[in-house]
């Protein structure tokens, strides 16, 4: 029996979310976006594109118009010095910025460019948000992960989560502090099982 959807703890100011291909890391970000709205707080959403319009959608449903306004995207295409100071000038600008999103901002696979690295943790430096950065995790050479974050020495966060998708299902697992949290992605977002 599903519970309700998952209400992610935001409790340190910056994220690492390293996901397996097409398992939900989108979708994740697009349901923190919300639960962070509904709790009164302002949304930016950087990526090379912009979050599908349907899954959006879906996540998204049933909240009122004045809240959705909270949400702004930008693209994360170009200069990524420059996008990250435009989006940190936003973040800046706006006000009650609670949560600022990176979906996709360093290539699939290898290692993550040193000049991404600096920028993430230049951003991550200023915040006074959090900030999830979510990216495709690398394989692990531990037998105990299937996953491992990309980048984890390098990047300043203060936390590593890891997105599994352990079945060829809708069942994921999200490891939190290596804590694993069962899930179940729907059309509505993550559920807990």
């Amino acid at each position: 029996m599903y519970l309700s959807l998952y209400k992610f703890k935001l409790e340190d100011k910056a994220i690492h979310l390293a996901v397996e291909g097409s398992c939900g890391g989108t979708s994740l970000g697009i349901q923190l976006a919300r639960q962070s709205i509904e709790n009164g707080g302002r949304v930016l959403w950087a990526s090379p594109e912009l979050p599908d319009g349907t899954r959006f959608s879906q996540i998204f449903k049933g909240l009122d118009p004045v809240s959705s306004s909270r949400f702004h995207a930008m693209n994360l295409v170009g200069n990524f010095d420059q996008a990250l100071e435009s989006l940190i000038s936003a973040a800046n600008m706006l006000p009650n910025v609670d949560v600022v999103i990176l979906d996709d901002y360093c290539p699939d696979s290898g290692r993550i460019p040193k000049d991404i690295v600096n920028g993430v943790n230049k951003l991550i430096g200023v915040s006074k948000w959090t900030t999830l950065l979510i990216s495709k995790g690398g394989e692990s050479m531990d037998a105990k992960d299937t996953i491992n974050a990309r980048g984890r020495k390098e990047i300043n966060s203060d936390q590593v989560w890891l997105l599994t998708r352990p079945e060829s299902n809708s069942r994921r697992v999200l490891f939190v502090n290596e804590k694993p949290i069962k899930l179940k992605l729907t059309e509505d977002g993550f559920e807990e099982y």
